[in-house]
């Protein structure tokens, strides 16, 4: 099995996202909709449903190094990427991982857990990863943050 990290980007968790762009939008929201889903619209173009609020108190910040277990995947099904446990990428930052992450993660506390659907523009763009996400692939990511440092 193939372990997808979330990719480090250089940019902001804004900057080169198509905000409102509709293709996307119906994908996502389609699916949602097929799995009798709900999800909140974020202005960044992310869905997310908050599946445990965590304790409340301990939040990250962009400078933060959280300790999650993840998993990633496509609207079909497939796994593109798990953790198998605990991580925090040798020590990365929140600021260092794909914006759909950066932007979610803030919206729980230590404790909690979060479903992403996360646009291209905000996961893995018009690139994607060569033999693991397609371009301009939609990815679901359900992360629980486990630790902040």
């Amino acid at each position: 099995m193939v372990l997808l990290t979330a990719c480090s980007k250089n940019e902001g968790p804004l900057e080169g996202a198509v905000m409102g762009d509709a293709r996307t939008e119906n994908v996502i929201l389609s699916y949602l909709s097929a799995h009798n889903e709900t999800a909140i619209k974020d202005v960044s173009g992310l869905y997310y449903r908050i599946l445990n609020p965590g304790d409340s108190i301990h939040f990250v910040k962009a400078t933060s190094i959280p300790t999650i277990i993840y998993t990633n995947q496509l609207l079909n099904g497939e796994i593109v990427g798990t953790s198998f446990g605990p991580t925090d990428f040798d020590q990365r930052q929140l600021k260092n991982h794909i914006p759909g992450w950066q932007i979610g993660l803030q919206k729980i506390a230590q404790g909690g857990k979060i479903r992403l659907y996360i646009p291209p523009a905000l996961a893995y763009g018009s690139i994607g990863v060569p033999g693991i996400v397609p371009p301009n692939a939609v990815l679901i990511s359900e992360v629980e943050l486990v630790n902040i440092r």
